[in-house]
């Protein structure tokens, strides 16, 4: 008897404690996005012990404030109107970033041999940037 009052009383309390489920927004740290072009004209050629590459830098007053947050770049499509997000394969050329504070500098370098470079681009390239913006206590 005493068995089944303690089975019944630990059957009730957990059924009266329950979790509850709190989703947390966080609406004081909005993300920011904004839109560039990079033209031919901006591609620098450079060699150094990562091999032979182009580089390009996109810079953007947000950036700075947005340091230490997380940064997606994308490209537009050369077909159409769709954006990939870096870092990237198209052809015989990779395509990656590295975000440093103020800028965010892109790389174009060939897929197979380091030590080549890779084809410039002959027309203006559209960007997207998704800086997604965190907060740390």
């Amino acid at each position: 008897m005493k068995k089944l009052v303690l089975l019944l009383l630990c059957v009730t309390t957990l059924g009266l404690v329950s979790c509850k489920k709190d989703t947390i927004v966080n609406e004081n740290t909005p993300n920011y996005t904004f839109y560039t072009s990079i033209p031919t004209s901006r591609w620098v050629a450079t060699t150094d012990s990562e091999g032979s590459y182009y580089y390009a830098d996109i810079t953007n007053q947000e950036i700075e404030r947005y340091e230490d947050d997380g940064t997606i770049v994308s490209f537009q499509r050369f077909n159409d109107n769709g954006y990939d997000a870096l870092p990237f394969t198209l052809g015989m050329v990779r395509y990656s970033y590295t975000s440093y504070p103020g800028r965010i500098r892109v790389y174009l370098q060939d897929q197979y041999n380091q030590n080549i470079l890779p084809a410039r681009p002959t027309s203006e390239i559209s960007a997207r940037v998704v800086i997604v913006a965190s907060s740390s206590n």
